[in-house]
């Protein structure tokens, strides 16, 4: 996680690591991300064997939401199954690609860049 954290950090004002615990095949992380804008990027990120969980909730500086990907398996209908993602509100909901932290973060750097 460092690693992409580093190749970010023209974005990245400070970060808190909350939680990471690693054993043999399960890794637990929760982290959050203040960014150069004030946005924040709270991360919840959970392997289990070959299962996994994530969420990341990115908010403006005043806690309101801009996007929340997740992998919550309760959008069939999308080709990107179970990732999908939040855009403003819970309600707004689309396919996702990005899954990952360093997919995340280079989605984030594009709009904070721009």
């Amino acid at each position: 996680m460092l690693n992409v954290l580093k190749a970010f950090r023209s974005i990245i004002k400070t970060y808190v690591v909350e939680l990471f615990e690693r054993e043999t095949n399960r890794k637990r992380l929760k982290a959050t991300i203040t960014f150069i804008d004030g946005s924040k990027l709270f991360i919840k990120d959970y392997s289990f064997g070959s299962e996994r969980k994530y969420s990341y909730h990115w908010v403006d500086r005043y806690g309101k939401l801009i996007i929340r990907w997740d992998n919550a398996p309760h959008w069939h209908q999308f080709a990107t199954f179970p990732h999908h993602k939040h855009i403003g509100s819970p309600e707004r909901v689309k396919p996702s690609l990005e899954i990952d932290l360093s997919a995340v973060l280079m989605f984030i750097k594009r709009q904070i860049s721009d």
